[in-house]
């Protein structure tokens, strides 16, 4: 059933015709009903990886998760420190169609875990003297220049292996 799934699936990606994009997507749709009835957390994982078609930069919250748990140095931000500080900042964690939130959140903690300190030496003071302020919108221009990376190089499911 596998290979035969895989035919069908790669004949109706390689061609042209709507008509066969339709059928597998109603079929997609009756399976995803009864995933969501039957095995929610399933479906919630299928709909987070279907969502990378929006993205150029994209990860699934569990994805962002698991990467930053084991980021060393430790990342600075939990997710709900880092939502609430660029909140309070105005600053949007997600730019379509440059990156969705948790590409944003391990980016960032990623730029913070490399490169803090030489933020600090460019702004000529040590680490503990930059304010948390400035800190955080320096993170974020570095990682925005990664995740809008105008050259489409920089991707961060490869960079990261996911």
């Amino acid at each position: 059933m596998r290979k035969e799934f895989r035919a069908l699936y790669d004949y109706m990606a390689s061609s042209n015709n709507p008509a066969y994009m339709k059928v597998f997507g109603n079929t997609m749709v009756e399976m995803m009903n009864w995933m969501i009835a039957n095995k929610p957390e399933e479906a919630e994982a299928y709909i987070e990886k279907l969502s990378a078609i929006k993205w150029d930069n994209y990860l699934t919250r569990r994805e962002a998760e698991k990467i930053v748990a084991g980021m060393e140095p430790k990342a600075p931000w939990s997710r709900e420190v880092w939502k609430n500080t660029l909140d309070s900042l105005g600053i949007a964690t997600e730019e379509s169609p440059y990156y969705n939130s948790c590409a944003l959140w391990v980016e960032m903690n990623k730029v913070y875990s490399d490169s803090a300190k030489s933020i600090a030496m460019i702004k000529g003071v040590p680490l503990s003297e930059v304010s948390q302020e400035e800190l955080v919108k320096a993170v974020h221009a570095l990682a925005l220049d990664h995740l809008k990376d105008a050259d489409g190089v920089y991707n961060i499911r490869s960079y990261f292996s996911v």
